[in-house]
């Protein structure tokens, strides 16, 4: 990794800290910048403004997603369906920190979240058109990103246990629709 590369992952984990200990709110440069141990010019060499901060955080929460889905999916021969549910399994506190965050800011700038809707908009077509029962897979799917959803929300009034015992079952469900 070069050092410019290396100053931007510094950049982005201060900000993933940020977010996951104080929330959204307090995500801003100066706090980027204190955070990491760089100048504020440092911080907006790298990242010129807010919103571009908000896109490269993106941009990993994508990377990171697409790389544990590719894993699975490599263990679990080829099932797209399987890999992305057990990927959702997986994703940390931080991840879904960053990821409230990058909802939040969302509300001012929707375009902020372009990457993320063609990125499932992939996804869903990938899932859909691999399946013998389209149908069964979107729903799947769709289940995932909602039990995901109002767990990153808070909403989920589930415990751990009833939590996996579902992811459980949606992996089942899944190997029985796999071609």
């Amino acid at each position: 990794m070069n050092k410019r590369t290396d100053s931007k992952v510094r950049l982005l984990d201060a900000a993933a800290t940020i977010v996951a200990r104080e929330g959204a709110a307090h995500l801003t440069m100066d706090a980027v910048a204190a955070e990491s141990g760089m100048s504020k010019g440092g911080v907006l060499y790298h990242f010129p403004s807010k919103h571009l901060l908000l896109e490269g955080m993106l941009n990993g929460l994508l990377t990171g997603f697409e790389e544990r889905v590719a894993r699975h999916r490599e263990q679990r021969d080829g099932s797209l369906i399987q890999a992305w549910i057990l990927a959702e399994q997986g994703q940390s506190s931080s991840q879904r920190s960053m990821a409230l965050a990058l909802l939040a800011n969302a509300a001012e700038s929707p375009d902020l979240l372009d990457p993320a809707r063609e990125f499932v908009r992939g996804t869903f077509s990938d899932v859909r058109s691999e399946a013998e029962d389209e149908d069964l897979n979107t729903i799947l799917l769709l289940a995932a990103e909602g039990l995901r959803f109002l767990g990153m929300l808070d909403l989920l009034p589930l415990d751990d246990d009833e939590r996996g015992k579902l992811h459980d079952r949606l992996l089942n469900l899944a190997g029985k629709g796999a071609p």
